[in-house]
């Protein structure tokens, strides 16, 4: 072999050393609410989640054009899966480091993130806010329009965690043949 296929596929392995640390940190995270739910969290402001949720997806989405391209489509589902359409749809926009700065120039895709008073697919995340960003907003102090914020934060929590696992086990076929989440079953479409 060459020294260019040695050094891409260490480049690789490397890449994916660090998605899987990155998904354990997350899966760190809401494990420790699920075990140890705060009174008050670091979540407060939807600019503060935003923020944090774009460095996070920017950081999963880094090197990207490393990996195989039936990883790069689970990437991108797995990232458009847990931080929603409007921040995945952000990261070539605004740099990684941007901080609270998005403020002013995403005010649209932070509102998206609001939730109503009727929310009823809250739990289950149907309005593609991504459930991590859901779990934010429902374990942060505002997050108290919701009438069942406990229940949506463990709900999403779990629904983290499955969709986290999978991830950490993907394999080709997932991208050929996609598991659907059904709300009764514990199916998973990454």
């Amino acid at each position: 072999m060459s020294d260019w296929t040695l050094s891409r596929a260490k480049t690789r392995i490397d890449r994916r050393e660090e998605l899987d640390e990155l998904t354990a940190r997350i899966r760190y995270e809401v494990r420790v609410h699920l075990n140890e739910p705060a009174a008050h969290n670091a979540y407060d402001e939807l600019t503060d989640i935003f923020a944090i949720g774009h460095a996070e997806c920017s950081a999963l989405l880094k090197h990207r054009r490393v990996l195989p391209l039936w990883e790069r489509l689970l990437l991108q589902r797995y990232t458009r899966r847990l931080y929603g359409k409007a921040v995945s749809a952000t990261v070539g926009d605004l740099p990684a480091d941007a901080g609270p700065a998005p403020a002013a120039a995403f005010g649209p895709e932070i509102a998206s993130l609001t939730p109503d008073s009727g929310d009823t697919g809250a739990k289950f995340d149907m309005q593609g806010r991504g459930l991590v960003n859901v779990f934010r907003i429902a374990a942060g102090r505002h997050g108290e329009i919701w009438p069942d914020r406990h229940d949506v934060a463990t709900t999403s929590a779990r629904s983290v965690l499955t969709c986290s696992a999978v991830f950490l086990r993907r394999r080709m076929w997932h991208v050929v043949w996609p598991v659907y989440r059904v709300r009764g079953l514990r199916l998973w479409k990454l």
